[in-house]
């Protein structure tokens, strides 16, 4: 039963309604995937309902050719890319929400003291997935890094 549903005979008490209501931290989804194949999605959090996203970090580390980092985040059946076209070896890029480009196109970026005027999640929905890819000329023996904190109700 959903405990959000509120039935005269459901016996649900307050603390269940609250309960049902309040976005509760999960433990962080994450991958570090061996020798990424440049374009291929690796899940990093799989289709969960009622989720927050309060953070994703992704970190490639990389000596020959310089990547791209893509994160793919699907809200509800809307696709959201951050990508990084510039991503510094072993340099942690953070998830930013831009309201200069398009929605469907943001940013990733280097962490640098941004974070701290972040706000307390970044997105939120009824169904959220989140994968993440690289994009390079030459496959190199390092691995793709991605953390997603979150939260769900």
């Amino acid at each position: 039963m959903n405990p959000i549903s509120l039935k005269a005979s459901s016996g649900l008490n307050i603390q269940q309604i609250k309960d049902g209501l309040t976005f509760q931290h999960q433990a962080d989804a994450a991958i570090s995937q061996a020798n990424p194949v440049s374009g291929t999605l690796y899940e990093v959090l799989p289709a969960t309902e009622n989720v927050r996203i309060i953070s994703i970090l992704a970190r490639i580390d990389w000596e020959t050719t310089q990547p791209e980092i893509w994160v793919k985040i699907t809200i509800d059946g809307t696709v959201i890319l951050h990508y990084s076209v510039a991503a510094v070896s072993a340099i942690a890029q953070a998830v930013l929400r831009s309201y200069a480009v398009d929605e469907a196109w943001q940013p990733l970026a280097p962490l640098g003291g941004e974070e701290a005027n972040r706000p307390a999640f970044i997105y939120e929905g009824r169904n959220v997935k989140v994968e993440a890819y690289v994009v390079w000329a030459v496959t190199q023996p390092t691995p793709l890094v991605c953390r997603v904190k979150w939260a769900k109700r």
